[in-house]
């Protein structure tokens, strides 16, 4: 990105986010064309960066944790019909595999008033237009008020009537409790749908709260305990392979407990050797080729669990948010369904549609024609 710089194609380069975080100094001392460095609590900073003669700051104190609120002027990068909202920021789990908390700072949340669900972020989002998803790692610990909060604040967004879907995602499994997973099941009876859409990462050595098998089963327990009987399992955890001293036989341990539990999505990815994590330098590290092995073994058994469980939707009929044309080809259209986290999960595909043609951002009601492994089609 320099080299736009030598044309004057750029006037200024600034290096932002969490890359900074990590090597603030090395960018400064070896990338003598970048202009200035925002860290994650510097956001406010880009307009001192865009100045016509910009300041670095010099030493002093790290910025204090930033963490934006209803009163900060944001504009919207989704679509028009879909919008985050951060209800938290930073991590205080110290799990060996992850550098996040050395990034992104100590777990912080934002505070919401009851009473007045309109007059907030969400329901100014809703009545914007938007498909509203929440976001961010909502980590529930005494210091930040009993877990009980996190399930009144699902409560109350289910009372805005112009918000259509919620969807919390990277909710820590060890803090899933029945109250959180029965405000679920309360809001999506009433007909609003809120999804647990992905669990952080766990492992055994990640030195949580309990050990992760645990973790992970008696969380499964509870989501199977108050879903309803559609879809099958509204739980789609993320798991990792590879980690240092990953036996074979703990890996069949997680075959079979994917097996088991016959998730709808699942996610799986190779650990990272983050040289700043605590599990850099430990032993017996798996080999990159077995991780990758592993991998494809354990995501060729889900393939077939979701074909499976997709072909069960084969003739019923759900509400479908339409996204516009696919990515793929201009003869299909692409949209989700309530349990289809964008850029994650699969998507639905439209060949065929009765009435008048799907607009973007318009829920239709759909009927399910054909599934793939991952995708269904459908008719509107």
């Amino acid at each position: 990105m320099a080299e736009y710089k030598k044309f004057g194609a750029a006037k200024k380069l600034v290096v932002a986010g969490c890359l900074v975080e990590r090597y603030r100094n090395e960018i400064r001392q070896q990338i003598p064309e970048v202009d200035y460095v925002i860290g994650t609590n510097e956001l406010e900073s880009i307009l001192l960066a865009c100045a016509d003669q910009p300041q670095q700051p010099t030493g002093g104190k790290p910025a204090e944790p930033y963490l934006y609120h209803e009163f900060t002027p944001r504009v919207l990068s989704t679509p028009g019909y879909s919008a985050y909202l951060k209800i938290a920021e930073g991590c205080d789990h110290p799990c060996t595999f992850c550098v996040i908390p050395q990034m992104r700072g100590a777990f912080r949340s934002r505070g919401f008033r009851l009473g007045n669900p309109r007059g907030g972020e969400p329901g100014k989002a809703g009545r914007a237009g938007t498909h509203h998803r929440g976001t961010g790692h909502h980590q529930l610990r005494r210091r930040s008020g009993p877990p009980r909060r996190f399930a009144t604040l699902l409560r109350e967004l289910g009372r805005i009537p112009e918000l259509v879907w919620v969807r919390f995602l990277y909710c820590y499994p060890n803090r899933v409790t029945d109250a959180l997973i029965a405000a679920v099941a309360e809001n999506t009876q009433g007909g609003k749908v809120f999804r647990h859409s992905a669990a952080a990462r766990q492992r055994e050595r990640s030195e949580t709260d309990g050990s992760a098998a645990r973790t992970a089963s008696s969380s499964c327990a509870c989501w199977k305990r108050f879903a309803p009987p559609f879809p099958a399992s509204p739980c789609a955890p993320r798991s990792s392979v590879g980690f240092p001293g990953e036996t074979d036989d703990d890996f069949k341990a997680l075959l079979d407990f994917a097996a088991a539990a016959e998730f709808d999505h699942l996610g799986v990815f190779l650990y990272s050797n983050e040289e700043s994590s605590r599990s850099f330098d430990l032993p017996n590290a798996v080999p990159a080729p077995t991780a990758r092995r592993r991998q494809k073994q354990l995501m060729a058994l889900q393939r077939k669990i979701s074909r499976h469980n997709l072909r069960k939707m084969v003739g019923k009929s759900l509400p479908v948010l339409v996204e516009g044309p696919s990515e793929e080809t201009d003869l299909l259209y692409q949209g989700r369904m309530e349990r289809q986290a964008p850029g994650i999960d699969g998507c639905i595909l439209i060949n065929d549609f009765e009435g008048s043609e799907p607009q973007r951002g318009d829920f239709r009601w759909a009927t399910i024609t054909e599934v793939g492994d991952y995708d269904l089609v459908a008719r509107p």
